[in-house]
């Protein structure tokens, strides 16, 4: 995983239907975890995604990975953790944890592209990397606006 400073972004319960016939998570289901911190992180940014769909923008997912450490279970309370990795021109790429008491679960990251109603990429929006940047803490590894490659 990224050296992103992660934040806490949700709690969640681990209901009976994320888990497979062992009541433990199913595999997939951590993206689903990933999403609900995705959304949450900018949530507190000040950019719920409603405010894209209203911008005619949209976030869309062009990769994503998951390391499973240990497993989460049925009626598990975890922490979701989330935070902005890389910071391009058009895409960012979110770095997630997940916990329990405090024990590491899974980390994993979602790759994204800015895309417009036609489906053709955009430029993250100003006001958008403004509150991303503002938000990164000083540290090394916090976000940073760096030159794309050329197909980004």
């Amino acid at each position: 995983m990224s050296a992103a400073a992660l934040t806490e972004v949700a709690r969640y319960r681990v209901l009976f239907a994320d888990c497979d016939p062992m009541r433990i998570v199913y595999y997939g289901n951590y993206f689903r975890l990933f999403e609900i911190g995705r959304c949450e992180l900018f949530r507190r940014l000040g950019h719920p995604f409603r405010s894209y769909a209203d911008r005619g923008l949209y976030l869309a997912v062009i990769g994503a990975s998951c390391r499973y450490l240990r497993p989460a279970r049925y009626d598990d309370e975890v922490v979701i953790e989330a935070g902005v990795a890389h910071l391009g021109k058009v895409r960012l790429t979110i770095a997630y944890a997940v916990r329990r008491d405090g024990e590491l679960l899974v980390t994993g990251e979602t790759e994204h592209v800015v895309l417009d109603d036609d489906g053709r990429p955009q430029r993250l929006p100003a006001d958008v990397r403004a509150s991303i940047v503002a938000a990164a803490p000083a540290a090394e590894g916090a976000p940073k606006a760096t030159r794309a490659p050329a197909a980004d």
